[in-house]
């Protein structure tokens, strides 16, 4: 019988990371310090801002139990710092332009057991010109995308442990690859139907040509031949409808944003 880890408490370790992101930085990390649940640690991996970024991270300092502010090789690398010094049995990334919704943490944890080796939800998407859109994630897709909405995530800390870290060859899609190991080492992935976080558009991520390419990468890195083809030619077609089709919502008012 499936008992829920909530009753035990355990310790959740969230990690930020964090270049030059001044004006988004103070909501990210107040919604980590707000949380309605109680028992995180919080770990902020900052890749050396020049900004003030920094300054803002100083005033709530006795508040996060990690801050480290050094150069770095980039998003994964800073995620792969800031999980090695995570102490939590679970951990949560939420970037710099993210939040978290005040009670993320706790949702994840009511809804979480113990043969749960990660945990998804929902996500809200902000684009500079307000637009928005609520994206679930669809864990049955993952072979043709990144259809796991990463600040979503909640993973076991022993997961992580098992299957590496994120790799640093990767710009963008670090998370695809990271998640499709996840699954293919045959690990348990949870939706939870929660609206959770919340992101901003206006990120790396938002270089579509480039994050598209990564995607195939991993694909073809992670995938058999038969599943790669199926799943590279999805992804250029998907592309090709948010060309033609949504024009990019996120960036300009249109007909077709409400769809």
């Amino acid at each position: 019988m499936n008992t829920q880890n909530y009753t035990a408490n355990p310790k959740v370790s969230i990690v930020t990371t964090v270049l030059n992101a001044v004006d988004t930085i103070e909501q990210t990390i107040l919604s980590v310090l707000n949380q309605t649940y109680k028992n995180i640690e919080y770990i902020v991996m900052d890749g050396g801002s020049t900004d003030g970024t920094l300054d803002i991270i100083e005033k709530y300092r006795d508040r996060i139990a990690v801050i480290v502010s050094e150069p770095d090789k980039g998003i994964a690398d800073g995620f792969n710092k800031g999980i090695a010094r995570a102490t939590g049995q679970w951990i949560g990334m939420i970037n710099a332009d993210d939040w978290y919704m005040q009670d993320a943490v706790e949702l994840v944890m009511i809804n979480t057991y113990a043969n749960d080796d990660v945990c998804c939800a929902n996500l809200l998407l902000i684009g500079d010109n307000g637009f928005k859109r609520i994206k679930k994630s669809k864990i049955g897709w993952l072979n043709y995308g990144m259809y796991i909405m990463h600040p979503t995530c909640f993973v076991r800390n022993g997961v992580y442990k098992a299957v590496g870290g994120y790799d640093l060859a990767y710009k963008i899609a670090m998370d695809y690859d990271m998640f499709l190991r996840i699954k293919h080492a045959g690990y348990k992935i949870k939706h939870i139907d929660e609206h959770i976080a919340c992101m901003r558009t206006f990120g790396v991520s938002n270089d579509v040509k480039k994050m598209h390419a990564e995607e195939l990468a991993v694909m073809k890195q992670n995938l058999s031949w038969s599943s790669f083809l199926l799943a590279g030619l999805f992804n250029k077609l998907n592309r090709l409808r948010w060309r033609l089709w949504y024009k990019d919502p996120f960036r300009s008012v249109n007909k077709f944003a409400a769809l």
